[in-house]
């Protein structure tokens, strides 16, 4: 498998990863892109509001799922490439142990305080409790497909099967739309509704998924999991673990900062704003993880002129989308607004909604390639560094920014966190990963 990685040329191997990896990682973005303009349309902005509230628990799964799957996928590859087939395998399968251990304890958890946790932590009172509620408990009995899908997509990548890891999230998405519909307008169902419909399409999309190992010439087989890889698989996966988790604390974060400078409205607002930003975040995911498997294996095997052109690639396709994104944001910001609500909904907006939105996506370039950079670092051998950034990256950064300026500036300043906070960060990273590569890691490349 590795031979082909290393060998055959590298724009046709990225070409070959990106567009299957790109609507793989869609998978956070449709499920919550599809609830929120389904239930914006039908219910409004208290609508949206309620279910960004569950978002953080998503979020948290996404993360898990982020850092078994890709950390295992690494170690998977850089394994493969130096000829450890019985280490590589093993990585595999604790990561895969590892996954349901957590889903199992998550989803009785989460459904046994779901009420509690939406209130006391998640900020939801009243009305918005309620539906929270109703959303949310939908989410929680999915936990184990969600956490499904995002460890075995990477893996699948790894194993040379971006587009069975593609059909699986777009068979998903297809049906959670369609059952979105269904159950929000003809069965009026409302927020549970749509809970239930993204609950169907994650567990669609994990099955498919699944259907992989029915395949004879996988790489990807079972072997008897050693704890001891658990420690090499979450130290590869750090970095994906923490941008996950920080947008998780960031949306927990802005909805309580939006609630306290803006009421109701900066909260619905910030629930379009978030929506926009997790569309991109899957995009840019995309990006890096189909360089994944090129540069892990490249990188194992010391080829650093291959490793150097995959990244280079990958920084310009980031860089690329985001600075059209974000040139489309500020011409028309309104149709960002009508992507997720309805014209009364927007009508009742303040009239500085459309221009904070285009604030808040204006550091969509920057966002992209510090994004892409601190996942290549678990990749090209400095997983640590990765995790350094990951964790500066919006966690440490995005929400004392956006205090201090709705503090300085009055409170539709909070918005320019979003552009200033990876604007602040990306030069530092992209130093990082130029040292990376061109003074690579002595020692074992496994």
């Amino acid at each position: 498998m590795n031979r082909f990685l290393l060998e055959a040329p590298v724009g046709r191997l990225f070409a070959s990863y990106l567009l299957p990896t790109v609507c793989a990682t869609l998978v956070t973005a449709i499920y919550l892109f599809v609830d929120t303009v389904m239930v914006g349309y039908r219910l409004g902005a208290e609508g949206v509001a309620a279910l960004n509230l569950i978002v953080p628990l998503e979020f948290c799964f996404f993360a898990v799922g982020s850092l078994l799957g890709n950390g295992g996928g690494i170690c998977f590859t850089r394994r493969m490439s130096v000829g450890d087939v019985a280490g590589a395998r093993r990585c595999f399968a604790v990561a895969v142990v590892a996954g349901a251990v957590f889903a199992a304890v998550a989803t009785v958890v989460g459904l046994a305080f779901l009420r509690p946790l939406a209130h006391h932590v998640l900020g939801a009172e009243g009305p918005l409790l309620d539906a929270a509620v109703d959303y949310g408990r939908f989410i929680m009995a999915a936990c184990p497909a969600f956490v499904a899908t995002t460890l075995l997509a990477p893996l699948l990548r790894h194993d040379r099967a971006p587009r069975r890891a593609m059909a699986g999230v777009l068979a998903g998405g297809v049906a959670n739309i369609v059952l979105d519909w269904v159950f929000i307008y003809p069965l009026g169902w409302g927020l549970a509704g749509a809970g239930l419909a993204t609950a169907l399409g994650a567990t669609l999309s994990a099955l498919i998924m699944l259907s992989h190992f029915r395949v004879p010439g996988r790489a990807l087989r079972w072997a008897r999991p050693r704890t001891r890889h658990l420690p090499e698989v979450v130290g590869f996966g750090g970095g994906d673990f923490l941008q996950e988790l920080t947008g998780c604390a960031t949306v927990l974060g802005f909805n309580r900062l939006a609630l306290a400078f803006l009421g109701e409205d900066g909260l619905a607002l910030y629930g379009v704003l978030a929506n926009d930003l997790l569309v991109m975040t899957a995009l840019f995911n995309g990006v890096a993880q189909a360089a994944h498997p090129l540069s892990a294996a490249n990188a194992a095997a010391a080829c650093w002129p291959r490793v150097r052109r995959v990244l280079l690639m990958a920084l310009a396709v980031a860089g690329g989308v985001g600075g059209v994104a974000a040139v489309a944001a500020v011409v028309a910001p309104g149709l960002f607004l009508r992507a997720f609500l309805p014209a009364e909904a927007i009508a009742a907006l303040p009239a500085e909604a459309p221009m904070a939105l285009a604030v808040g996506l204006l550091g969509l370039p920057f966002m992209g390639l510090a994004q892409t950079a601190t996942l290549q670092l678990p990749a090209v051998g400095r997983p640590g560094l990765g995790t350094v950034f990951a964790l500066c990256r919006s966690g440490l950064l995005l929400l004392p920014l956006g205090l201090a300026l709705g503090l300085a500036v009055g409170p539709w300043g909070i918005w320019w966190a979003f552009p200033l906070a990876e604007a602040l960060i990306l030069p530092g990273l992209l130093m990082a990963l130029r040292s990376a590569t061109l003074a690579p890691c002595t020692g074992n490349p496994a």
